[in-house]
């Protein structure tokens, strides 16, 4: 039985379950434990500590420049979740994302001769990113969504996506549309 608790010592979440492991299944459980120990009493500060206009603020800067750190920003869509609903949570997630697909683009232009260096190294690894760029707007589009729906981390593909030589046009979009299914889903969670 896991029972997180505040800052006051009072019960907040009470979990209970068996613990069945084989060893190939120990990542999911140091998954559930940083869940457990980590996570979920942030989320609980945070949504017991901040006034709503607060964490508003909170939830869309580390959503907007987490994946520019490589952090990953998952919990803080939840926060959005349950503070926002899924309405204004989903437009709070929406714009944060817009920034933080922008900014590591925008990064990703200073570096460019290094990514493509990385491209020309690994030709094979490259190849599906390499085509995103090609081809007409709606083509790079369909690409970019593509990319964003399959499980490719998509925190490194925000600085790849220069050197592919797709527009910010169509990265952008196709990002948002490719990530609007992910967002449901983590502000569902």
């Amino acid at each position: 039985m896991f029972i997180c608790t505040d800052f006051n010592g009072n019960p907040t979440v009470v979990f209970s379950f068996e613990l069945h492991v084989a060893p190939q299944q120990n990542f999911g459980l140091s998954n559930i434990l940083c869940l457990l120990q980590q996570i979920i009493p942030i989320i609980n500060w945070e949504t017991t500590t901040f006034s709503t206009p607060e964490l508003a603020l909170l939830v869309f800067f580390s959503v907007a420049f987490f994946p520019t750190l490589l952090l990953p920003s998952s919990p803080s869509m939840w926060v959005a979740g349950m503070t926002f609903g899924y309405g204004y949570g989903f437009l709070l997630i929406i714009v944060a994302i817009t920034a933080g697909i922008s900014l590591p683009f925008c990064i990703g232009t200073l570096f460019l001769h290094r990514i493509e260096g990385w491209f020309d190294k690994y030709p094979k690894q490259a190849y599906i990113l390499r085509a995103a760029g090609e081809g007409n707007w709606l083509h790079q589009f369909r690409s970019v969504a593509l990319i964003r729906i399959s499980p490719f981390p998509y925190i490194l593909y925000n600085y790849c996506a220069v050197a592919t030589h797709v527009k910010y046009g169509p990265y952008l979009l196709g990002s948002l549309a490719g990530m609007v299914p992910e967002i449901f889903v983590t502000l569902y969670t």
